[in-house]
């Protein structure tokens, strides 16, 4: 069967946006595979498609026009020059192989097409002879180019540059596949796109990354203190927290699926800084050890321990792809000790106690459809990790974000909303008064779920607030069945 392109990865090579796509295989109804396409399904899609202008080649001659005299230097989605070298490498020995295949291809086919016509003058049995000789070298040809049809062999040049600057890693045996893009670590190109790899550190000590590479060009990027056993080098086993890859790879590893396949975790850290949101908000940001980081998924929470014995359950509000600096908000409660050290500055540089995660409020597994987030008070924690997430996997064809109850104009959380509002295609934020009726509330879900078959949906705030919601969504005719809600007093 034809290699699968991802939707990502198919937008990449047309270059369209990756909504652009989704909404073009619904509108000319298009069997994918599994949501993936064939390049022949791409090509069908996208007849205009010029093969010889590419726009990796446009970024490539870019890069090199703006070189720094550096031979370390990389600004973070393009890789070391000593990798783009590997990688080139790799996309020279493709091509050189793949013209040897057509090759030789062609001029079994030349040879078929003269045997049969020399036989068309000639006795009967001399063509029934040469027709089974043309069927056996006809099959031959096939072989050779093992199942891939003419159009997909011709933009070969197109669907393998841009594994200059990123490249493909598949993992069984769940069978998921992300993009490693420029230096990064597999492990850590494996958390953006929203997999939970197991591992602990991150800091190449635990050896819990440890994976096994079973095809594929990979790159040592880190020297690691964790020993791997005579044995296990042998059999091709790495630490992913240390190598990246310089071709297309497969790897053995070991991923959580369920919220309880996350272990519990009991992790020092150190509170670095304390940001104001306004007078009744505060945005925590903890830092854990080098040598230990905590693995959760977004919507998850954890129990926060002071040093003097004061815990109270937050949810995380940063992304799961950087498990060592973290992200919780507090909103001041005048009496309430905790809130009251926070907003005093009192637990700046202090060190607390983190315990978990625990939680259900997840993102639909493996779900590209649209997703709507609704957000009010401390929900907007788990909202926003959620959709951090969501943005890194950068897979659903469209992001919703309904803030009840905006954030002063100019704080960083305002500018983060309005920031993917105005730099990501697929991003809208409303943000609304949070005197906002229930019934007004409900009449603007009705309008943003309207006209699409399918969205999914994720609420979190004040639990009165939440049940209110939900029992006039129902009165509405609001199917709430499969919403993801969650309360947060």
């Amino acid at each position: 069967m034809p290699k699968l392109l991802s939707i990502s990865r198919a937008a990449r090579l047309a270059g369209v946006t990756r909504s652009e796509i989704q909404n073009k295989i619904r509108e000319e109804d298009v069997n994918t595979f599994e949501g993936k396409l064939t390049m022949d399904l791409l090509l069908e899609i996208y007849p205009h498609i010029d093969i010889e202008a590419d726009s990796t080649l446009d970024r490539i001659q870019h890069i090199k026009a703006n070189a720094r005299p550096k031979s370390s230097y990389s600004d973070g989605w393009v890789p070391d020059p000593d990798m783009l070298k590997r990688r080139l490498k790799e996309l020279h020995r493709a091509l050189v192989h793949t013209k040897s295949t057509l090759n030789a291809s062609e001029i079994l086919v030349e040879d078929a097409l003269d045997e049969l016509l020399r036989s068309v003058e000639g006795p009967e049995e001399r063509r029934q002879n040469s027709v089974k000789q043309c069927i056996i070298q006809l099959k031959r040809v096939l072989q050779r180019m093992n199942g891939t049809s003419n159009a997909t062999v011709t933009p070969i040049a197109k669907e393998t540059l841009p594994q200059l600057v990123s490249t493909s890693v598949r993992i069984l045996p769940s069978g998921h596949e992300f993009l490693l893009e420029g230096s990064d670590t597999i492990l850590e190109a494996g958390l953006k796109a929203g997999f939970y790899l197991d591992y602990g550190c991150s800091s190449h000590n635990c050896g819990k990354c440890k994976c096994k590479v079973l095809s594929g060009g990979i790159y040592k990027i880190h020297d690691h203190d964790y020993l791997l056993s005579a044995r296990e080098q042998q059999e091709g086993y790495i630490l992913a927290c240390c190598y990246t890859a310089d071709s297309e790879l497969v790897i053995e590893a070991s991923e959580a699926g369920m919220e309880e396949d996350l272990p519990y975790q009991e992790i020092r850290a150190v509170v670095r800084k304390i940001t104001r949101e306004g007078d009744k908000l505060a945005l925590l940001h903890i830092q854990t050890p080098r040598s230990q980081t905590l693995r959760f998924k977004a919507g998850q929470q954890v129990e926060f321990v002071t040093e003097d014995g004061i815990a109270s359950d937050l949810y995380i509000a940063s992304c799961p792809c950087d498990g060592r600096n973290l992200q919780f908000l507090v909103t001041h409660k005048p009496g309430d000790i905790l809130s009251d050290n926070v907003f005093n500055a009192i637990l700046t540089k202090q060190t607390v106690l983190l315990k978990g995660p625990v939680g259900h409020f997840v993102l639909q597994k493996d779900s590209t459809a649209p997703a709507l987030f609704l957000a009010n008070g401390k929900g907007f924690a788990p909202i926003k990790s959620l959709l951090e997430q969501a943005i890194n996997i950068d897979n659903f064809e469209g992001l919703h974000l309904i803030q009840v109850g905006c954030y002063p104009s100019g704080s960083s959380l305002d500018n983060l909303c309005r920031a993917w509002n105005d730099s990501l295609e697929n991003f809208l934020y409303t943000a609304i008064s949070a005197d906002t009726s229930i019934a007004d509330l409900t009449e603007l879900l009705a309008a943003a779920l309207s006209g699409t078959p399918h969205v999914d949906v994720y609420i979190a705030g004040p639990s009165d607030w939440l049940q209110e919601l939900l029992e006039t969504a129902q009165s509405k005719s609001l199917s709430t069945e499969n919403w993801q809600c969650q309360a947060v007093d």
